[in-house]
């Protein structure tokens, strides 16, 4: 039997025992050990009704140590999002209900907590057919592929619905057996929709594939899978803008470094500069800070308003980003106090006016936008630093006016 082969394998005498001893070794994380948080906007096109679905799931490790940035995508259950900051990812999708949002928060949740467990990374690798005549195993459904980076060996994941399978657990094992490969079904419920029925597989190639005993062992002493009933919601009040602890805290540390390093000599119109996690060159000049308010508001009102256009977003969060940094360098702290330079360029409006959301409020937005490039233009000098943020600028206007 497929079970037993790969309790074997993971070294254990049958399944039962390895089942066993499984139970036996079960035990609940006591307290939390790092905390994420996971954002999702939703907004309704028929009742124009708004809001932010935000959840805080408890891991065994730092969000940037349990996926890199670029990996997102692969991840079938974090796929629509993206990291904001270091304990902080948001959906850049378009949901059009709280429950649908709440929902898919969670199984980004479930996603992390698999991940941060086994020590997996997602893959796109697909699961390969052998033998059968190019027969997949029976019942397959809602699959993901997994890869060990330390063992260089991959596991893949089938979660189908319990009534799709129900009557099929023989000819499934049979197909294992035929085709060498290993199924085993951990305690731990799963990823893909467990609170709607859906069961988890691990199925690993019995030659070259990785060791399940391991895994399972891992899953087996996870806490439930978290679920809209169970998750932990953050509610927020009526326009106030979420900011998770990490996003604070590394905008201060950021901000803090910077005020302490010392102004390098200057060449032309720019001086070079290097921060923490920025270097490059930037104007030889300072913009007014209450330029820098302006200009701040103005990005702010724009990405807020169309978070679902990520080559608008992604271009205007890279602009401020860079004014961000070099509002540090010309400002001390006596003159450009934290309590104004925190809202600068980020605490961006959480509800934004029907009229002013997404397509509807694109005449707004372009006339932002091109205020924003006047008052840059005229208050720093022509060099090349600001001629790449004008550039992102035009970019984002190109991507606003050809949405449809």
């Amino acid at each position: 039997m497929g079970l037993d082969r790969a309790s074997v394998r993971a070294g254990f005498s049958n399944y039962t025992n390895a089942l066993r001893t499984l139970q036996a070794s079960t035990v609940v994380l006591s307290s939390p050990i790092f905390s994420t948080f996971i954002s999702v906007y939703w907004r309704n096109p028929k009742t124009k009704a708004s809001g932010n679905e935000i959840i805080e799931v408890s891991l065994s490790k730092p969000l940037d140590e349990i996926i890199a940035a670029r990996q997102y995508k692969q991840a079938g259950g974090l796929g629509y999002f993206t990291r904001w900051a270091s304990d902080l990812i948001h959906c850049q999708m378009n949901i059009e209900s709280a429950n649908s949002a709440l929902a898919l928060a969670c199984k980004a949740a479930r996603t992390l907590q698999f991940m941060a467990s086994t020590g997996l990374r997602p893959s796109s690798k697909s699961m390969p057919i052998r033998g059968d005549f190019g027969r997949d195993l029976p019942g397959r459904d809602h699959g993901s592929s997994w890869y060990d980076p330390i063992e260089k060996r991959y596991l893949f994941v089938d979660e189908p619905y319990a009534a799709a399978v129900k009557d099929r657990q023989q000819e499934r094992s049979a197909w294992s057996l035929r085709n060498r490969w290993e199924i085993a079904k951990p305690l731990w419920a799963g990823m893909y929709y467990p609170e709607g029925g859906s069961e988890l597989y691990l199925i690993s190639d019995g030659q070259k594939g990785l060791p399940l005993g391991p895994v399972l062992l891992a899953l087996s002493r996870m806490p439930a899978p978290v679920v809209p009933e169970n998750c932990k919601r953050v509610t927020m009040t009526d326009g106030e803008l979420f900011r998770s602890p990490g996003e604070v805290r590394d905008a201060k540390e950021k901000a803090q470094k910077a005020k302490q390093a010392r102004g390098p000599r200057t060449t032309g119109n720019t001086v070079p500069y290097r921060m923490v996690m920025a270097s490059g060159r930037r104007p030889n000049v300072k913009m007014a800070i209450a330029t820098h308010q302006r200009v701040g508001q103005l990005l702010k009102d724009v990405i807020s308003a169309t978070r679902q256009r990520v080559g608008i977003v992604n271009r205007l969060a890279s602009v401020r980003s860079e004014l961000d940094d070099w509002v540090q360098l010309e400002y001390d702290h006596d003159a450009l106090p934290n309590d104004v330079f925190f809202e600068l360029y980020y605490q961006e409006r959480n509800i934004v006016p029907d009229n002013e959301y997404g397509i509807a409020g694109r005449s707004l937005h372009i006339e932002r936008l091109q205020e924003a490039k006047a008052l840059i233009a005229f208050s720093y000098p022509d060099c090349k630093p600001v001629r790449d943020l004008l550039r992102k600028l035009d970019l984002a206007l190109q991507s606003l006016t050809s949405w449809k």
